[in-house]
């Protein structure tokens, strides 16, 4: 892989995480106009005196590498979203109308990236890394924690050699088993291990579900195929060195 093409690769994925983090919270659209102000001085010639100098080379960047995009839309994003960085005070309703304009720009400028960097039907380039995952001896207070903290809908477990996840609706259907609020307490106090082992008596056992795994080198169509609409993970290494690399959804190959 190419320097130029791992720079590329390297902006997007900071626009993506962006991307995420106002999706978790409009109040942080500063996150991805910052994010958007490093891809405006990367392909930039020389130094900004603020974002208005970023809007042209911007736009020749998109011009270039994808010119598809609306270039009388992108402009006007762009001049909105210098409106919106020079009023730092956004909040509420206005923080989720600047998080939405800097949103769009962020996805144009994803978009171009990809095509930049010419690896676009590589599923290699859009697995989420940094994964959080769960273990069999956490306790799922810490699960449901971890889903709302990062909005995630399941999340990676390796079950002896086998990859499984929990998903926060099999998740949910085994807390709302729980008939008082001292329950509910005590269930979220057992393990994932003790959750999913249960066997008879009153309350059923915590369901895991089956996961597809996808290679680093498939193409998105391939990856497509074997997900069959639902979220899969990438593994790295070989025998027993193999751990997980990522997790892909169908969303993330929009």
């Amino acid at each position: 892989m190419t320097k130029c093409k791992k720079k590329y690769l390297h902006l997007r994925k900071n626009l993506q995480k962006a991307r995420y983090r106002v999706l978790e919270d409009g109040e942080n659209w500063l996150v991805i106009v910052q994010a958007i102000e490093v891809v405006g001085k990367v392909v930039s010639s020389q130094p900004p005196n603020g974002f208005g100098d970023l809007i042209e080379p911007l736009q020749k960047f998109v011009n270039k590498h994808h010119p598809g995009q609306g270039k009388e839309d992108f402009e006007d994003l762009l001049n909105e979203v210098k409106r919106v960085r020079n009023d730092m005070g956004h909040t509420g309703a206005a923080a989720r109308a600047a998080a939405k304009i800097a949103t769009m720009v962020g996805i144009y400028l994803e978009d171009t990236l990809m095509a930049a960097s010419g690896a676009g039907d590589n599923v290699k380039a859009y697995i989420q890394k940094e994964v959080v995952r769960t273990y069999t001896w956490q306790r799922l207070e810490e699960c449901r924690r971890l889903m709302l903290t990062h909005s995630f809908s399941y999340l990676p477990i390796k079950i002896g050699t086998e990859w499984k996840l929990l998903t926060d609706v099999n998740l949910a259907k085994y807390l709302a088993q729980a008939k008082s609020n001292r329950k509910w307490k005590k269930l979220m106090w057992e393990t994932v291990e003790c959750a999913k082992e249960k066997a008879g008596g009153e309350e059923k056992k915590l369901e895991l579900e089956c996961v597809k795994t996808v290679e680093q080198t498939d193409s998105k169509k391939c990856a497509l195929d074997k997900m069959s609409g639902t979220a899969a993970i990438v593994t790295e290494g070989e025998g027993k060195n193999k751990d997980l690399a990522g997790i892909i959804t169908p969303f993330d190959l929009l």
